[in-house]
């Protein structure tokens, strides 16, 4: 078992193209080894199964020429003039009858060649041989009634084997350069049909490498991969293109959170900053308090950079959010933070009754809310609004799969000109540098939707006449 372990290992690392060739050669092999054996077997047995008719006959003729003599001899009837004529001629005969023997004349003075004792290969009845020239010779050996009077003798006839293990050879060579040559054209063919069935791979292989190179095709990853490589690899080219274009907005993003982070940080950097270079003493309060920002700035991020991390793998994400407790709690937490205004927070739940939950992270959810409410309550006179609804998505009757959840912000403060809500989203851009905040709250939010298949759309509020920001995020279950 280890054994067949480790040599499976061994054939996994061996290159693709070699393992295809291995497996199409080796069956082939196999196939024409044991096809080619018994087709060489048959045709010895039938070559063999020829001589030794010849044979039976020739001994059929030898028999009915035999007599028994006078004194209980044996002798052959006429002058027969034949192939066992010539002395030496490779064609012989044997009789014996009891202590009576008799040869043909092409023995001569021999008494009888030797002969193997075991039958030759392929035949039952013949025996190989050697006769008085030592050449190769083939025995047969059956019974004989003879007479008058009437006795049973053995005769043995031999004949030259030396044409029929010629045609054997020639056979065998035959059969061996027809294996070879199938081979040969077996694997010529595989080759062929690895190249062109492994082409498609080595095409992707290419405009894979592509996007390393360093003039490669830059961001735009996904019309790269969508160049023809064969019609089977198309669902892979398809998954590595949006794996390429996930990873690439994954690295966007996180560029992002690292510019945004270098930004927010400026602000209490450059007041301790100021302040220090204004007095010897920075007051404790007042480091403490940008300090305290700080810290606040860095776990925000953090828990953004984990939340990126959980979209990059999916199967990560916690249990759905209850969005009507998270709203509450979040619109509660402004009104603390606001309290100074004296605001109107006011939440309409237009969502149909029932629970209303989101696959998300709770996390991603609050600043989304934290972020559009501090903006609302920055700006707002007197009233700012949040509203819950439930838009649907698709085809109708795929009941809460296919909607998405939509978060209204609106405030009744001065809005935004035409020209600041087309500007409006851009990192770090402040329109009023008497309002606290780091132009960071509209860029965070829209990010934030985009990562989960929504969108975040600006403008002017139709109840309260102020500011209106509309969020869709995908994933309401």
């Amino acid at each position: 078992m280890a054994l067949a372990q480790r040599l499976a290992l061994r054939l996994a690392q061996w290159p693709m193209a070699t393992r295809i060739v291995l497996l199409a050669l080796v069956p082939m092999l196999v196939l024409v080894g044991a096809g080619g054996w018994w087709l060489r077997a048959q045709m010895h047995q039938s070559l063999l199964a020829s001589f030794e008719q010849v044979l039976r006959d020739k001994a059929q003729r030898v028999g009915a020429r035999l007599l028994v003599g006078p004194q209980g001899g044996l002798r052959e009837q006429g002058g027969a003039v034949d192939e066992f004529s010539a002395i030496y001629g490779g064609w012989y005969w044997r009789a014996q009858a009891g202590g009576a023997v008799l040869r043909s004349r092409s023995l001569w003075d021999m008494d009888a060649p030797p002969t193997a004792a075991e039958p030759a290969r392929g035949s039952p009845v013949l025996h190989l041989a050697t006769g008085p020239m030592q050449e190769s010779l083939l025995a047969y050996t059956s019974a004989v009634q003879i007479g008058p009077p009437a006795a049973e003798a053995t005769l043995v006839v031999y004949g030259p084997a030396a044409q029929l293990q010629d045609s054997m050879r020639q056979i065998d060579r035959t059969l061996v350069l027809a294996a070879l040559a199938l081979m040969a054209l077996a694997g010529a063919l595989a080759w062929l049909q690895v190249r062109v069935g492994l082409a498609p791979l080595r095409r992707l292989e290419a405009l894979l490498a592509a996007l390393r190179a360093p003039q490669g095709p830059g961001a735009d990853v996904a019309r790269h991969l969508a160049a023809p490589t064969g019609r089977d690899l198309q669902p892979l080219q398809a998954e590595l293109a949006g794996l390429l274009a996930h990873n690439a907005h994954v690295v966007a993003r996180a560029r992002a959170h690292a510019v945004d982070l270098n930004h927010a940080l400026k602000k209490p950097l450059a007041l301790l900053s100021a302040q220090a270079s204004a007095q010897t003493l920075v007051p404790a309060a007042e480091v403490q308090r940008q300090v305290a920002a700080m810290a606040q700035l860095v776990d925000r991020y953090q828990a953004r950079t984990l939340s990126d991390a959980l979209h990059a793998h999916p199967g990560a994400a916690g249990p759905a959010v209850d969005v009507r407790e998270c709203a509450g709690q979040v619109l509660q937490m402004m009104q603390r933070l606001h309290a100074a205004q004296e605001l109107d927070w006011e939440l309409n739940d237009q969502a149909p009754p029932g629970p209303l939950r989101w696959r998300g992270e709770r996390a991603d959810l609050e600043e989304v809310l934290g972020n559009l409410l501090d903006n609302a309550g920055k700006w707002a006179a007197s009233r700012v609004r949040l509203s819950l609804q439930v838009q649907a998505l698709g085809a109708p009757g795929q009941g809460a799969e296919g909607a998405a959840l939509v978060l209204q912000v609106e405030d009744d403060g001065p809005g935004m000109t035409p020209e600041q809500l087309q500007a409006a989203g851009q990192r770090g851009l402040r329109f009023d540098e008497s309002v606290q905040g780091s132009g960071l709250g509209l860029a965070i939010a829209g990010q934030i939707a985009q990562a989960y298949g929504g969108r975040l759309e600006l403008g002017k509020s139709a109840g309260l006449r102020g500011l209106g920001a509309r969020v869709e995020l995908r994933g309401l279950v």
